[in-house]
């Protein structure tokens, strides 16, 4: 699937990573930890890194913004 897209293996591992921690970010009241965990990265901090370079805003921040209400 990620040759059809003309991308590296390692940035659709990285694409994927990050959309189910945004719908854990989203949906979940996981900590970042656990979310960096569960979608795996074991440094949240480096985590943090990636989905900020990514998406343009922290974890915290993202969920702040797009936490669905309940």
């Amino acid at each position: 699937m990620f040759f059809s897209m003309r991308m590296s293996p390692q940035a659709y591992l990285l694409d994927v990573r990050i959309r189910q921690a945004c719908t854990l970010l989203t949906h979940s009241d996981l900590t970042i930890t656990n979310i960096a965990r569960s979608v795996g990265y074991e440094d949240s901090l480096y985590f943090s890194r990636l989905f900020r370079r990514k998406k343009g805003q922290t974890p915290s921040q993202y969920r702040s913004t797009h936490q669905s209400p309940e």
